[in-house]
Formats: structure tokens, sequence, C-alpha cells
């Protein structure tokens, strides 16, 4: 196989169009190892300054460090098992949104194996050199860019996964929305970050933690889900202080049948029910009309067309 080829024609189909002609010179020389910067401008933010310095790597190393000595875990098999919650993805296509310094992409290298794709990237060109250089293979791709505003093509990822860093994007509807955006529709987005669980929070237990760092204050961004988001999961991981929230894309809302009458002397359905709503009457008609469709065991949703019809007829 001609490596080159291989990764300009990777590239190629990954990124948006808007992004080819302008970059066409360095994704057809990108080898493996290289980062490609896709950002017009460099952003500054709280996020830049934190890890766009020369002492990033090693800070964010340190903090890393002490996260997984705190709750005892082994950080790699903490990492491996994190993915795995995506089943078998040989010979598929993951993104790993803010890849930090790189150590999803080795586990996530391993989950896809020789035929499989990783693509990652950060918005700290620091951060995504590091991580390139550590994962030299034919099958990584990192770019620098922004998670607000991934430069990858719709519906490209079998798989879409995050890990600590959204409560600092500012916009996490528009993170989740960017992370479905580019996943196939039947794959499946994951993405985690600090949150107590609420069953801890009144507890010394959670105090701690949330004096210590107010991002583990944040609660679960649900209300941010994509709309067409199905076969929804909630994990919490790392002593009940992080959060894994996992679901799978489709196309719309989900497919149910909202005209399933109901039995009962109400009468109706889902969809009259909410939507067949009319003018209020006296309360004492309302209650005379129940009573006495109850003792003829017909609906108030069946007499009440009934008269409409009527009416209009």
């Amino acid at each position: 196989m001609n490596t080159d080829k291989y990764r300009a024609l990777e590239l190629s189909a990954a990124l948006k169009n808007t992004h080819l002609n302008a970059l066409r010179a360095q994704i057809d020389t990108n080898n493996k190892g290289d980062i490609l910067n896709l950002l017009n401008q460099k952003k500054i933010d709280i996020n830049t300054a934190m890890y766009d310095s020369d002492t990033s790597v090693d800070i964010y190393r340190n903090f890393l460090d002490w996260l997984f000595a705190t709750f005892q875990e082994d950080e790699m098999y903490f990492r491996k098992t994190c993915l795995a919650r995506f089943g078998d993805i040989k010979g598929k296509k993951i993104l790993i949104t803010s890849c930090g310094l790189g150590e999803d992409l080795t586990v996530a290298i391993e989950h896809v194996g020789q035929n499989g794709v990783v693509h990652a990237q950060d918005l700290s060109e620091r951060f995504a050199a590091y991580a390139a250089e550590r994962n030299k293979l034919d099958n990584v791709f990192i770019t620098v860019s922004d998670a607000l505003d991934l430069p990858y093509a719709n519906n490209y990822f079998d798989a879409v996964y995050h890990f600590g860093g959204i409560n600092l994007f500012g916009d996490i509807r528009l993170a989740i929305s960017e992370m479905e955006r580019v996943c196939k529709v039947g794959g499946q987005v994951m993405f985690g970050d600090e949150s107590v669980a609420m069953h801890l929070r009144d507890n010394d237990y959670g105090k701690m933690f949330i004096h210590n760092n107010d991002l583990w204050g944040e609660k679960l961004p649900l209300s941010q889900l994509p709309l067409n988001a199905s076969d929804i999961n909630i994990t919490y991981v790392l002593g009940n202080c992080f959060y894994l929230i996992q679901f799978t894309k489709m196309i719309g809302l989900p497919s149910v049948n909202s005209d399933v009458p109901h039995i009962g002397y109400r009468g109706g359905s889902v969809r009259k029910r909410y939507q067949g709503g009319i003018e209020g009457i006296d309360v004492s008609l309302k209650n005379a009309l129940y009573e006495r469709a109850k003792k003829e065991n017909r609906s108030v949703s069946a007499i009440l067309e009934s008269l409409v019809n009527n009416y209009l007829n």
C-alpha cells in the first residue's frame, strides 16, 4: 500500500470540503506523526491559556497522575474499559475529540486494529503534536481544530469519543451537536466529564470534591442531547465523580404509534389528548359527562367527537 496516497485519500474523505482546497498541499504530504493545523487563527480562551504553554504537558500529566491515584484506578485499564463500551469496532473509524496527550489514541488503535482508522483533534497545538509523536502510525490522523466547529464531514465516523474537558467548552450543546453531526447514523457517541453523582452531593464525600474543584458541581447535560439520540446510557465512573453518557445516532424522533386508543371512560389517544384540547366547559358539566360515560361504558373522547361532527354537519 502506498501509505502517502492512503493518508491523503483518508484525510480528503474525512475533512469538510471547505478545507480541502486550502490545505491540499498539506494533505497530500501528510506523513504519520504529522499534525494538520486547521485553525484559521489561534483561538484564545481559558483552555488555550491553560493547555498551550511551555509547561502545559507536564502540568496536565501531573494532574492525570493525581486524578487516577486519588480514585485508585489504573489509568490504562480505565481508558480501555471506557472505550470497550463501544463494543466491537474492529476495522471502524473513530474520532476522539480534545485528545489531550493522546492516551486514548493508544487504546483506540488497539480497538480498531490495523484495518481501522483513528482520528483525533485538540485545540492545543502543543498537545496535538505530543499525541502525534507518541502515536506515529499510518492509520492515525490528528488535527489542531475546535471541538465546537469540528473540521470533519457529516456522518463519517462509526464512533465519536470525548472524556474530560467538555465542562470547559462554553457551549456544551454545540459540542455534543458537533459530535453527533460527524457520527454516522447508527453509530455511537460517548462523552464524559466531572459531575459528582446527585445522591452524594449532600454527603461530605461529595462536598469534599466539589469544594476541591467547582467543576465537580456540574450537572449531567442530558437536556443538551440531540433529539435523535437513542439507546441512551448513563454511567458514573471514578468514584461516582465523573459520568459517561453514550447514545446511538438515529434519524428523527423515536418511532411510536401515538394513535393507539386508551381503553376507559376518558378514551382518546396520546396524540388526541395532546393536540385535541378544546375550550373549557363548566366543571359540573364535565363531571356529569364523565359519570354518564362511565355508566354507559363509553369514552368521553368518542362522545365529544360525535357531538362535534353532528354540530359541524
